[in-house]
């Protein structure tokens, strides 16, 4: 039985992911504040209205909406108009007021249906922290709640996006959660070091049922939101390897 298979529509991840991931496949985007998570989860949805027209959810705990649909117009990406078409739909949630777990999000699963909604967007991993407080001393529980979600929107055909984050990443010694092994696909953005400035990194280190790179490229951000940059490797890290043969 073949697989049907979905882009992602961010520029440069999916030639990383071997042209595209398995339908329904649940992504997990992780990495340090200020790395580009945001931009690149809100691009998925609104990408995915735009390229494929694929209905889309973004949710948001840890921004406004308005800032996002502000900084996002300026570089071009213009949410009112989908939001407006009824395609794509932008959520802000006060995490003061999420509690109950499963019950809470009954609407949410039940727009994803009515509305016909392929793509998840969900900035972050945080608002299963709140809404599922009463498991916060029962780990395997609490897994089992987030996997119960990710199993209902699965089985409406809705890809996902979750975003994490992490204060440090080391790819040299990476340290990974018992939550990384709970998504299909896991991506790492970092920023590295070189001279006075930081250079964002990005690298897929798990996605099921594709033979993606393992290369570590540089990204950048700019009109249309993120972009990989798959055809060059980092200056930071092109120094380093220099260093090392002795060429610096």
């Amino acid at each position: 039985m073949s697989i049907e298979l979905v882009k992602t529509g961010i520029p440069g991840l999916d030639k990383l992911l071997n042209g595209r991931v398995p339908k329904t496949s649940n992504l997990l985007l992780t990495g340090a504040p200020g790395t580009g998570k945001t931009l690149m989860a809100l691009q998925f949805a609104y990408n995915g209205v735009k390229q494929f027209d694929e209905n889309g959810v973004f949710i948001t705990t840890e921004e406004s909406l308005d800032n996002l649909r502000e900084h996002s117009k300026q570089i071009g990406m213009d949410l009112g108009k989908y939001e407006k078409s009824g395609k794509l739909f932008l959520f802000e949630m006060d995490l003061a007021t999420l509690k109950g777990g499963m019950a809470s999000i009954k609407g949410l699963l039940d727009l994803i249906k009515k509305k016909k909604i392929k793509r998840f967007s969900l900035d972050s991993l945080i608002m299963f922290e709140y809404l599922y407080q009463s498991y916060r001393n029962d780990d395997v529980e609490f897994r089992r709640q987030i996997l119960l979600f990710l199993n209902k929107i699965r089985a409406q055909g809705v890809t996902s996006m979750v975003i994490s984050e992490r204060k440090t990443v080391d790819f040299d010694k990476p340290h990974f959660t018992e939550m990384d092994f709970m998504f299909d696909g896991f991506v790492v953005i970092s920023r590295i070091r070189k001279g006075s400035y930081f250079e964002r990194v990005l690298t897929v280190a798990k996605m099921r049922g594709v033979d993606h790179s393992l290369d570590i490229h540089p990204i950048k951000i700019g009109k249309g939101g993120v972009t990989i940059l798959t055809d060059q490797t980092p200056f930071s890290l092109a120094d380093k390897e220099d260093d090392e043969v002795g060429l610096g």
